[in-house]
């Protein structure tokens, strides 16, 4: 079902209760910037990934039990590498698909990179931004997806968990990258989204929020890419309400960290690219993340090309 954002009534606790039915037990993966590009890179690590994924559920987890069916598979931007050759986005929409209908049996719920811009962007959207938007509309399943006007950004619930997708970064400006003038750069008015769709969707529900976008929070990912006066804004935003979990892309690595009391889980892509100059070494599968909420407990590891590795929880 899908709802487009607008008036609501705030929801207490009594009845977030009624709305969830009390617990239910979800399980979603996570990946970031499959960034296609053919000539490049190749896909053959991308492919080896959705493999390993199509063939997880039922095997053991490493926190206990074993991994359960998700309910899809987050992308965190970057879906291909450049959007003026769209013999790679046809690729990737061979890969992922928001109903399932792809390599990747399961759904893809996917947000918007720097890759997945032109200079159309400044005012507009680039030509894999207007699919994707298309793309979230023929999305099927149990949940209520709720959009800004754009059918842009979007939220939904599982079980208790209320999800947001803010696509590029927290933002309502466009910013400067490497110092210099971008306005393709441009947030959509995100941060305007999730004020609202928190106080909609969420109010004094104390309910556990989940938060996904590309840019990371620390380094690269935001000294040239957005800016730190971005993060006082979003501090004040979600401050009222429980945020559990901040995920994000960007630079095609695993990383755990805080930011102001905040866990953020930076996603891997997918493969280990290949080196352009050898072609004939193809790329290598490289990772995934898993996120699970078992009672009161948020649960996430990371699997690699070799098996599990890192593994977190927290109650929430």
């Amino acid at each position: 079902m899908v709802m487009a954002a607008g008036a609501a009534t705030i929801p207490g606790r009594q009845a977030l209760h009624a709305a969830v039915g009390g617990a239910v037990d979800v399980t979603f993966y996570v990946v970031a910037d499959p960034q296609i590009h053919l000539e490049k890179w190749g896909t053959a690590g991308t492919e080896a990934t959705i493999r390993t994924i199509n063939a997880l559920p039922g095997k053991p987890f490493p926190l206990g039990g074993v991994v359960e069916e998700p309910k899809a598979v987050l992308v965190a931007g970057d879906l291909v590498d450049v959007v003026d050759d769209l013999r790679h986005w046809e690729v990737y929409k061979s890969f992922f698909d928001p109903n399932g209908k792809a390599r990747m049996r399961f759904r893809a719920f996917e947000c918007i990179g720097n890759h997945d811009l032109s200079p159309e962007s400044a005012e507009g959207f680039s030509v894999v931004q207007r699919e994707f938007i298309q793309r979230n509309r023929s999305r099927r399943g149990d949940e209520q997806f709720h959009y800004d006007a754009n059918g842009y950004h979007y939220s939904w619930d599982w079980g208790r968990l209320h999800l947001v997708n803010l696509n590029l970064f927290p933002g309502n400006q466009h910013r400067p990258v490497y110092d210099r003038e971008a306005r393709w750069n441009n947030p959509v008015r995100s941060l305007d989204f999730l004020r609202e769709d928190l106080r909609l969707r969420v109010g004094d529900s104390g309910r556990p929020v989940v938060l996904m976008w590309h840019y990371g929070l620390r380094g690269w990912g935001l000294e040239k890419w957005w800016l730190p006066e971005d993060l006082v804004a979003l501090r004040k935003v979600i401050a009222p309400y429980n945020v559990v979990l901040i995920l994000h892309g960007h630079e095609h690595a695993f990383a755990q960290y805080t930011w102001e009391g905040y866990p953020v889980f930076m996603c891997p892509s997918p493969q280990r690219d290949r080196n352009p100059k050898t072609p004939e070494v193809p790329s290598t599968p490289k990772g995934f993340l898993v996120v699970r909420l078992q009672g009161d407990e948020l649960q996430l590891a990371h699997h690699t090309d070799t098996g599990w590795a890192e593994t977190w929880r927290r109650r929430v």
